[in-house]
């Protein structure tokens, strides 16, 4: 299938690694040029080399701080300058921590959705505007799976999440009239360096190896293994393509079946 991406410009944050990797590698490939976000410069040029190695075209890189208001803006100036324009914003970045709700310091609060839910709303802020005076783009929210499933050592993450998706659908009808489509993804446990961590983590402190630990949580998913960042790159493309032109205010669940509700 032709998506329809071939010369759209696009702008992937949290880009160096995992999902945002992920996305940036598929838009390279399908002919999109990309600029990738990230607070850290090292990083961000290492996954440049990566998605030039497997896509054949190395992505723009913009280092910035996305839990501050004035870097947010400097990165979407960076990202104009380099691209031209901005077609297709992908929010991603953000890792929001667990822990128990009692001990979380307000500090950890505001730092965590600073970045996660406040940077989402402050890049497509920044970015509407841009996307209104060329009549038309595309926004894409990587939001997990936490905001529909909530647990009491995650509700940072899942308070913030369950926002975000909210969020979605508003600006979504907010767009409509000028041609800006608004989507989401919500992918549950993904197989990213992250993912890898936190099984090791759990692994350690429970006696048991890596592979173990991996093997126990993959058993709860219907498939038989949990998503890789291709599963929801691919989705995350085409929602942004073309070919998905009467698809806005939606938020489609990526957990190969493992979502026990009917409306997702």
């Amino acid at each position: 299938m032709e998506l329809g991406l071939r010369g759209k410009t696009a702008l992937v944050t949290g880009g160096s690694r995992g999902i945002g990797r992920a996305v940036a590698s598929v838009l390279v490939r399908e002919g999109a040029r990309v600029a990738i976000c990230s607070r850290s410069a090292p990083a961000l040029e290492s996954a440049a080399r990566e998605i030039e190695r497997v896509a054949g075209t190395a992505p723009a890189t913009v280092t910035a701080d996305l839990s501050r208001l004035e870097e947010v803006s400097r990165a979407v100036e960076a990202a104009r300058d380099r691209l031209g324009t901005i077609d297709i914003l992908v929010n991603n970045a953000g890792a929001i921590r667990g822990g128990d709700f009692l001990k979380t310091p307000d500090e950890q609060w505001l730092m965590d959705w600073n970045l996660k839910l406040h940077g989402y709303i402050r890049m497509s802020r920044t970015v509407f505007p841009i996307m209104q005076s060329q009549g038309g783009g595309r926004i894409c929210n990587v939001i997990g799976a936490a905001a529909r499933n909530p647990s009491p050592t995650y509700l940072p993450g899942g308070a913030a999440n369950a926002a975000l998706i909210n969020f979605t659908k508003g600006l979504a009808d907010l767009g409509a009239p000028h041609g800006i489509l608004v989507t989401a993804v919500s992918p549950a446990a993904t197989r990213t360096e992250r993912w890898d961590s936190l099984i090791a983590q759990q692994a350690a402190a429970a006696g048991k190896t890596p592979e173990q630990m991996q093997a126990e949580a993959e058993r709860a998913y219907p498939l038989g293994r949990i998503a890789t960042p291709e599963d929801v790159a691919d989705l995350v493309c085409f929602l942004v393509s073309a070919r998905a032109s009467f698809l806005t205010g939606i938020c489609i669940t990526v957990d190969g079946g493992s979502s026990r509700g009917v409306y997702l």
